[in-house]
Protein backbone atom coordinates (compact mmCIF):
# COMPACT_ATOMS: atom_id res chain seq x y z
CA UNK A 1 0.00 0.00 0.00
CA UNK A 2 1.40 3.90 -0.99
CA UNK A 3 1.70 5.83 1.77
CA UNK A 4 -0.88 8.16 0.76
CA UNK A 5 -3.61 5.08 0.90
CA UNK A 6 -1.97 4.30 4.50
CA UNK A 7 -2.05 7.71 5.52
CA UNK A 8 -5.54 8.26 4.64
CA UNK A 9 -6.24 5.19 6.32
CA UNK A 10 -5.22 6.63 10.18
CA UNK A 11 -6.88 10.00 9.50
CA UNK A 12 -10.09 7.77 8.96
CA UNK A 13 -9.58 5.76 11.70
CA UNK A 14 -8.51 9.01 14.14
CA UNK A 15 -11.82 10.27 12.75
CA UNK A 16 -13.73 7.51 13.61
CA UNK A 17 -12.21 7.59 17.58
CA UNK A 18 -13.12 11.70 17.47
CA UNK A 19 -16.30 10.93 16.99
CA UNK A 20 -16.55 8.07 18.84
CA UNK A 21 -15.12 9.77 21.82
CA UNK A 22 -17.72 11.89 23.33
CA UNK A 23 -20.11 9.37 22.76
CA UNK A 24 -17.86 6.91 25.34
CA UNK A 25 -17.44 10.21 27.67
CA UNK A 26 -21.63 10.12 28.09
CA UNK A 27 -21.95 6.58 28.45
CA UNK A 28 -19.35 6.32 31.16
CA UNK A 29 -20.87 9.63 33.02
CA UNK A 30 -24.04 7.91 32.87
CA UNK A 31 -22.57 4.37 34.74
CA UNK A 32 -21.15 7.40 37.33
CA UNK A 33 -24.39 9.33 37.88
CA UNK A 34 -26.34 5.81 38.31
CA UNK A 35 -24.07 3.71 39.92
CA UNK A 36 -25.63 2.27 43.15
CA UNK A 37 -24.59 4.03 46.70
CA UNK A 38 -22.54 1.20 47.65
CA UNK A 39 -19.96 1.10 45.88
CA UNK A 40 -18.80 3.52 48.37
CA UNK A 41 -18.09 0.91 50.87
CA UNK A 42 -14.58 0.20 50.31
CA UNK A 43 -13.91 3.98 51.28
CA UNK A 44 -15.08 4.29 54.46
CA UNK A 45 -13.56 3.82 58.05
CA UNK A 46 -14.28 0.39 59.33
CA UNK A 47 -15.86 1.51 62.13
CA UNK A 48 -18.83 2.62 60.26
CA UNK A 49 -21.00 -0.42 59.98
CA UNK A 50 -23.71 0.35 56.92
CA UNK A 51 -26.62 -1.27 57.48
CA UNK A 52 -29.00 0.59 54.15
CA UNK A 53 -27.33 2.10 51.46
CA UNK A 54 -29.34 4.22 49.32
CA UNK A 55 -29.44 6.17 46.07
CA UNK A 56 -26.36 6.33 43.82
CA UNK A 57 -22.62 7.56 44.41
CA UNK A 58 -23.49 11.05 43.78
CA UNK A 59 -26.92 11.78 45.32
CA UNK A 60 -26.91 8.51 48.17
CA UNK A 61 -28.23 8.00 51.58
CA UNK A 62 -27.18 5.34 54.29
CA UNK A 63 -28.03 4.10 57.68
CA UNK A 64 -25.75 2.46 59.92
CA UNK A 65 -23.60 2.59 63.22
CA UNK A 66 -20.37 4.25 64.30
CA UNK A 67 -19.75 2.08 67.40
CA UNK A 68 -22.98 2.13 69.22
CA UNK A 69 -24.22 5.29 67.56
CA UNK A 70 -26.67 4.96 64.98
CA UNK A 71 -26.02 7.13 61.75
CA UNK A 72 -27.72 8.94 58.98
CA UNK A 73 -26.05 10.42 56.22
CA UNK A 74 -26.85 11.67 53.00
CA UNK A 75 -24.82 13.17 50.55
CA UNK A 76 -25.11 15.27 47.05
CA UNK A 77 -22.18 15.01 43.98
CA UNK A 78 -21.65 18.93 42.96
CA UNK A 79 -19.82 18.87 39.61
CA UNK A 80 -18.61 22.20 39.60
CA UNK A 81 -16.11 21.16 41.85
CA UNK A 82 -14.33 19.79 38.83
CA UNK A 83 -13.87 23.00 37.77
CA UNK A 84 -11.32 23.60 40.77
CA UNK A 85 -10.12 19.84 40.12
CA UNK A 86 -11.38 18.26 43.33
CA UNK A 87 -14.00 16.80 44.38
CA UNK A 88 -17.53 18.70 46.23
CA UNK A 89 -19.56 17.24 48.22
CA UNK A 90 -22.79 18.29 49.90
CA UNK A 91 -23.33 16.21 53.10
CA UNK A 92 -25.75 15.81 55.29
CA UNK A 93 -25.78 14.20 59.04
CA UNK A 94 -28.50 13.98 61.51
CA UNK A 95 -26.91 11.07 63.72
CA UNK A 96 -24.82 11.21 66.26
CA UNK A 97 -24.54 14.68 65.48
CA UNK A 98 -26.73 17.44 63.63
CA UNK A 99 -25.04 18.80 60.33
CA UNK A 100 -24.92 20.05 57.07
CA UNK A 101 -21.15 20.09 55.41
CA UNK A 102 -19.56 20.70 52.18
CA UNK A 103 -16.40 18.49 51.56
CA UNK A 104 -14.32 19.51 48.96
CA UNK A 105 -11.29 17.08 48.37
CA UNK A 106 -8.38 18.32 46.45
CA UNK A 107 -5.27 17.10 45.01
CA UNK A 108 -3.42 18.74 47.99
CA UNK A 109 -5.89 18.83 50.76
CA UNK A 110 -9.50 18.41 51.90
CA UNK A 111 -11.69 21.44 52.89
CA UNK A 112 -14.77 21.27 55.46
CA UNK A 113 -17.33 23.72 55.81
CA UNK A 114 -19.63 23.44 58.40
CA UNK A 115 -22.94 25.79 57.95
CA UNK A 116 -24.16 24.47 60.57
CA UNK A 117 -23.18 21.79 63.31
CA UNK A 118 -25.63 20.62 66.82
CA UNK A 119 -24.31 17.70 68.89
CA UNK A 120 -26.98 16.93 71.67
CA UNK A 121 -26.64 16.79 75.24
CA UNK A 122 -25.70 12.90 76.45
CA UNK A 123 -23.96 10.37 75.94
CA UNK A 124 -21.27 10.30 73.51
CA UNK A 125 -19.78 6.72 73.58
CA UNK A 126 -18.05 7.66 69.74
CA UNK A 127 -15.74 9.95 71.03
CA UNK A 128 -14.63 7.52 73.37
CA UNK A 129 -16.35 4.67 75.80
CA UNK A 130 -18.11 6.39 78.62
CA UNK A 131 -17.82 10.20 77.55
CA UNK A 132 -20.77 12.41 78.10
CA UNK A 133 -21.00 16.17 76.74
CA UNK A 134 -23.31 18.71 77.41
CA UNK A 135 -25.04 20.18 74.28
CA UNK A 136 -23.04 22.36 71.65
CA UNK A 137 -23.52 23.95 68.26
CA UNK A 138 -22.04 26.24 65.79
CA UNK A 139 -22.17 27.75 62.40
CA UNK A 140 -19.85 28.78 59.48
CA UNK A 141 -16.85 26.90 60.44
CA UNK A 142 -14.19 26.35 58.18
CA UNK A 143 -11.11 23.76 58.14
CA UNK A 144 -8.32 23.00 55.65
CA UNK A 145 -6.45 19.73 56.06
CA UNK A 146 -3.66 18.87 54.18
CA UNK A 147 -3.44 14.76 52.96
CA UNK A 148 -0.16 14.80 54.51
CA UNK A 149 -1.96 15.74 58.04
CA UNK A 150 -0.94 19.23 57.95
CA UNK A 151 -3.98 21.59 59.04
CA UNK A 152 -3.88 24.63 56.72
CA UNK A 153 -6.78 26.68 58.73
CA UNK A 154 -9.40 26.55 60.92
CA UNK A 155 -11.86 29.10 62.28
CA UNK A 156 -15.36 28.94 64.22
CA UNK A 157 -16.55 29.01 67.10
CA UNK A 158 -18.41 26.36 69.20
CA UNK A 159 -21.15 27.37 72.21
CA UNK A 160 -22.47 25.22 74.92
CA UNK A 161 -25.08 26.54 77.33
CA UNK A 162 -22.71 24.55 79.80
CA UNK A 163 -23.67 20.75 81.51
CA UNK A 164 -23.12 17.50 82.65
CA UNK A 165 -18.93 16.41 81.21
CA UNK A 166 -17.60 13.33 81.35
CA UNK A 167 -13.81 12.48 79.75
CA UNK A 168 -12.21 9.61 80.17
CA UNK A 169 -8.49 10.38 79.79
CA UNK A 170 -5.81 7.44 79.57
CA UNK A 171 -7.92 5.93 82.22
CA UNK A 172 -8.02 9.64 83.86
CA UNK A 173 -12.34 10.13 84.62
CA UNK A 174 -12.68 13.66 84.57
CA UNK A 175 -16.65 14.43 85.78
CA UNK A 176 -17.85 17.78 86.34
CA UNK A 177 -20.54 20.24 85.70
CA UNK A 178 -19.35 22.96 82.86
CA UNK A 179 -20.69 26.25 83.15
CA UNK A 180 -21.60 27.97 79.88
CA UNK A 181 -18.47 27.74 77.61
CA UNK A 182 -17.23 28.08 73.64
CA UNK A 183 -13.92 26.54 71.78
CA UNK A 184 -12.34 28.88 69.53
CA UNK A 185 -10.89 26.90 66.66
CA UNK A 186 -7.45 28.21 65.16
CA UNK A 187 -4.38 26.90 63.53
CA UNK A 188 -0.78 27.19 64.83
CA UNK A 189 1.79 26.03 62.47
CA UNK A 190 0.34 22.57 61.28
CA UNK A 191 -1.82 21.70 64.74
CA UNK A 192 -5.49 22.43 64.67
CA UNK A 193 -6.24 24.33 68.42
CA UNK A 194 -9.03 24.75 70.01
CA UNK A 195 -9.36 26.50 73.14
CA UNK A 196 -11.80 25.99 75.47
CA UNK A 197 -13.47 29.10 77.39
CA UNK A 198 -15.64 30.06 80.23
CA UNK A 199 -18.85 32.78 78.36
CA UNK A 200 -18.38 34.69 81.54
CA UNK A 201 -15.29 36.27 81.61
CA UNK A 202 -13.61 34.50 79.01
CA UNK A 203 -11.04 32.61 81.25
CA UNK A 204 -9.95 29.48 79.91
CA UNK A 205 -10.54 25.80 80.81
CA UNK A 206 -8.64 23.39 78.70
CA UNK A 207 -6.90 23.31 75.19
CA UNK A 208 -7.74 20.19 72.34
CA UNK A 209 -5.06 20.13 69.68
CA UNK A 210 -5.10 18.06 66.60
CA UNK A 211 -1.70 17.57 65.42
CA UNK A 212 -0.34 17.60 62.11
CA UNK A 213 1.24 14.25 62.79
CA UNK A 214 -1.89 12.79 63.54
CA UNK A 215 -2.31 12.85 67.00
CA UNK A 216 -4.98 14.49 70.13
CA UNK A 217 -3.97 15.83 72.86
CA UNK A 218 -5.43 17.56 75.73
CA UNK A 219 -4.21 20.30 78.38
CA UNK A 220 -6.50 20.70 81.27
CA UNK A 221 -5.81 23.90 83.60
CA UNK A 222 -6.71 24.07 87.00
CA UNK A 223 -9.65 26.14 86.60
CA UNK A 224 -11.41 23.37 84.95
CA UNK A 225 -10.57 20.91 87.65
CA UNK A 226 -12.34 23.37 90.38
CA UNK A 227 -15.53 22.94 88.69
CA UNK A 228 -15.84 18.93 90.09
CA UNK A 229 -17.05 18.02 93.07
CA UNK A 230 -14.99 18.16 96.33
CA UNK A 231 -11.30 19.04 94.35
CA UNK A 232 -9.88 22.07 96.19
CA UNK A 233 -6.49 23.62 95.14
CA UNK A 234 -4.10 26.51 95.70
CA UNK A 235 -2.50 26.35 92.45
CA UNK A 236 -2.53 29.25 89.99
CA UNK A 237 -5.90 28.37 88.18
CA UNK A 238 -3.78 29.20 84.30
CA UNK A 239 -1.77 26.27 85.41
CA UNK A 240 -1.72 23.23 83.20
CA UNK A 241 -2.26 19.96 85.46
CA UNK A 242 -2.82 17.42 83.40
CA UNK A 243 -1.23 16.77 79.51
CA UNK A 244 -2.82 13.89 77.70
CA UNK A 245 -1.87 12.91 74.43
CA UNK A 246 -2.99 9.57 72.06
CA UNK A 247 -2.63 8.83 68.72
CA UNK A 248 -5.82 9.67 66.58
Amino acid sequence: MSPVGEGSRVLVVLKRVLLALPVLLVFLLSLLLHAPSRVMSGMLPPELQVDVWGGSLVDGQLQGRFGSQPVQAGWTWQPASLLRLSLGLGLGLQVPVDADVHVDRGPLSVKLDIARLHIPAGAASWLGAGTVLPAWQGHDLSFVRRHSGAWRSGEGVLTSPGGALRLNLQGQVQELVLPPARIIWHVRGDDLIGELRQSQGDASLATLTLTGDHRIQWQVRDRLLRLKTGYVSQNDPDLVVLTVAEPL
